[in-house]
């Protein structure tokens, strides 16, 4: 076998081994990959030179020389994440470690005009020139959009939340200067947490902001379904002939469990809503049901899927305070366990979306590499 593609593929491998463990030993890439020590130090040397491992200090010794410890470079390469709702426009960078770099959030009402175009192509350069000073470590820029989005990641096929046209993709790539694909936000905000919690069991997302939607995580992957329409949560139907739902249909958990149905309590403010809680009975009154709603889907998400599932979105960015009152209600349903510790709380409690769209940008430089 030529020993030039015996290391071109290693080098890969190693990459790959150093990036998922974080660190490393170059004897434990050896004995991990089943490569010889001279064929791993080739490598890691190439890896080096390319700036795209470093030595990070030394391992403890259990006898003889300590072991150099290495990382991947986090800023070797970074994505760019761009969350589009209806009435924001949320930015951010990210690097190969998932730090945010740089991110902005801004109010805007999405509509379909020259004026909001330039203002998304304003600020993603601006945010490029300030924080990227070499262009081509920037991989991508991932759109994320409350829409339904076909197999080629181009198309819309059912948006409602915003009225995105057809087109939109195209309208897109006119105004910003990176390669882009568009995803759903609550599937990227359910990658986003998948990749930041290391979560490598199937886990589901339930996504509560001013739409409910959701992900099925496998090992970091998101299950899309035959129609990409997979984790549709916010149309399940949990009071028959109840609530009428922005799809027309009466009954689904968005009508029951959106961020708005908290945050119409205070002019549209769910901060405001969480932070009067605590003193105001009406508001109490008001939680108490949506947790009522709420305990009901996330019991039949755990009889469906039997995994963890975390509650994201805007609702979920503060549920860590009620917890325990919110499990309590769940298992109540629960024919099988009294332990609602499979119940959690989101890592990333704001631009979970965005994130997620970037992200996918950094597997697929690591999967490619």
């Amino acid at each position: 076998m030529d020993e030039n593609n015996v290391n071109s593929r290693s080098l890969g491998d190693i990459y790959r081994m150093i990036y998922q463990y974080k660190e490393c030993s170059r004897q434990e890439i050896a004995n991990q990959l089943g490569i010889s020590l001279p064929t791993v130090t080739q490598n890691l040397n190439k890896l080096r030179s390319l700036g795209y491992i470093y030595n990070a200090g030394n391992f403890q010794s259990t006898g003889g020389r300590k072991p150099t410890i290495l990382r991947c470079v986090p800023d070797a390469r970074c994505a760019m994440g761009i969350d589009i709702t209806r009435n924001h426009l949320s930015i951010v960078l990210i690097d190969l470690d998932l730090n945010i770099i740089a991110g902005k959030r801004i109010r805007v009402p999405y509509e379909e005009t020259t004026e909001y175009f330039n203002t998304i192509s304003r600020e993603t350069e601006e945010m490029i020139r300030n924080n990227v000073p070499d262009r081509s470590r920037l991989l991508g820029a991932g759109l994320s959009m409350p829409v339904i989005i076909g197999s080629d990641q181009k198309s819309v096929t059912y948006a409602t939340v915003i009225n995105a046209s057809p087109n939109i993709y195209e309208k897109l790539a006119s105004y910003i200067d990176v390669p882009i694909l568009m995803f759903n936000d609550s599937n990227s905000a359910g990658l986003a947490e998948s990749w930041r919690a290391h979560y490598t069991q199937p886990m589901v997302y339930l996504s509560l902001s001013s739409s409910v939607g959701g992900a099925n995580m496998n090992n970091q992957n998101i299950y899309t379904g035959d129609n990409w329409r997979g984790c549709e949560f916010g149309h399940m139907t949990i009071v028959p002939h109840g609530k009428r739902c922005y799809c027309g249909r009466y009954g689904c958990l968005d009508a029951y469990c959106s961020s708005n149905v908290l945050s119409d309590f205070t002019g549209g403010d769910l901060k405001r809503f969480f932070t009067e809680l605590e003193t105001n009975k009406g508001l109490q009154n008001v939680f108490n049901q949506y947790m009522d709603h709420l305990a009901i889907a996330v019991n039949n998400l755990r009889m469906c899927y039997d995994c963890n599932i975390v509650l994201g979105g805007y609702v979920g960015a503060y549920m860590a305070e009620y917890i325990d009152t919110f499990r309590k209600k769940a298992v109540d349903l629960n024919p099988f366990e009294q332990d609602g510790s499979f119940i959690r709380v989101c890592h990333y409690r704001t631009e979970a979306s965005a994130v997620g769209a970037a992200i996918h940008y950094i597997n697929q430089f690591i999967q490619d590499f």
